[in-house]
């Protein structure tokens, strides 16, 4: 039962091609997850493309992990049997998609993905509350779990790994794959360092990830896609601030989103020389996506695009879910009984 149906045809000895090259994350990304696959190198164009060689603006590193420690007194938690949240991680996440946004990073290009459908509940929860219906935020592509965005992608992964008490179901190795080779340009991990940096099975994909500060590194005056700074320049020659914790990640998010409004309204600036650059930047934004959207619209008219399927698939697991008998929760997966047996033997 936990074999697939490609891994029980390559055990019966069908032919099969083992790709290897991979053109869709940039080199250092790729180091993430190029260790499962034997030989696996990277396409010229991963190297060679302007999108791939810049870095990301207003952040110091394209891949990150964040360590996220407890808000408001506590870490993981269930409001139901086997149903896991981490507030503390989803309000992180949120802000720093919100700081992307207004720096001018595209909805459509950043997608938000979770190891446990608590944490994509609460997840949804928070973005509409703090983002859906504001301007300058609006949703991103998707908020999903690791095993619905399997065979997807998107410039930009913000994961939240939600566990800090035993580390789950990311255990196996297959599920950990795919949350580190979704990313194409910046991929950003909220989890609890110590937790997952001690697990013997994430070890090839967090030594790379612990390596670099476990605190969110920004570069201030940077907008997309403006930024000149290149993806592999070195660590002196750029200016950074740190983030502390969640409610300080709120707040930056809190004051720059005034400075843009003031700027947009005409009002004096109350700080920063980048507001008003900022403020554009946010105009051009909208209106590149409202053209998008009527272009999306257009192609859907047409026939379709490659996402429809997805698209469709998460609007029927969101009708499924609010149909769901709340008693339901309760049942236990095989993931979750393996993540009970796991909290027993720790």
């Amino acid at each position: 039962m936990d074999q697939s149906l490609f891994a029980r045809f390559v055990r019966l000895g069908v032919p099969t091609v083992m790709l290897d090259a991979q053109g869709r994350a940039r080199p250092s990304l790729a180091r993430l997850f190029n260790w499962r696959y034997a030989g696996l190198q990277d396409l010229p164009q991963v190297s060679a493309r302007p999108e791939f060689r810049a870095a990301n603006a207003g952040l110091r590193y394209d891949y990150q992990l964040i360590d996220v420690g407890d808000f408001h007194g506590r870490g993981e938690y269930e409001p139901s049997p086997y149903f896991y949240q981490n507030l503390g991680e989803a309000e992180f996440v949120c802000a720093t998609y919100q700081y992307m946004r207004l720096l001018g990073y595209p909805a459509h290009s950043i997608s938000v993905i979770t190891s446990y459908n608590g944490q994509k509940n609460l997840l949804r929860d928070v973005f509409r509350r703090r983002c859906a219906s504001h301007p300058m935020f609006g949703l991103p592509h998707k908020i999903s779990t690791l095993d619905r965005f399997q065979g997807q992608q998107n410039d930009y992964v913000l994961l939240s790994m939600v566990r800090t008490k035993a580390v789950g179901h990311i255990r196996d190795v297959r599920r950990l794959i795919v949350g580190m080779s979704r990313a194409r340009l910046g991929f950003y991990v909220f989890c609890r360092k110590a937790l997952f940096e001690n697990c013997y099975e994430l070890t090839p994909a967090f030594a790379h990830l612990v390596r670099r500060p476990s605190r969110l590194h920004l570069v201030p005056n940077e907008i997309h896609p403006q930024t000149a700074r290149l993806v592999d320049q070195d660590d002196e020659g750029v200016q950074s601030f740190v983030v502390d914790n969640v409610e300080h990640m709120q707040a930056l998010v809190a004051s720059h989103a005034a400075r843009i409004q003031a700027a947009l309204v005409g009002a004096p600036l109350v700080a920063g020389p980048d507001a008003a650059v900022a403020a554009a930047a946010v105009e051009a934004q909208v209106e590149a996506e409202a053209a998008e959207g009527a272009a999306k619209k257009r192609k859907l008219d047409d026939g379709g695009g490659d996402n429809d399927d997805h698209e469709e698939e998460d609007e029927q697991e969101d009708k499924a879910e609010a149909e769901e008998d709340p008693q339901s929760k309760k049942r236990k997966t095989a993931a979750e009984e393996e993540d009970e047996d796991e909290e027993a033997s720790d």
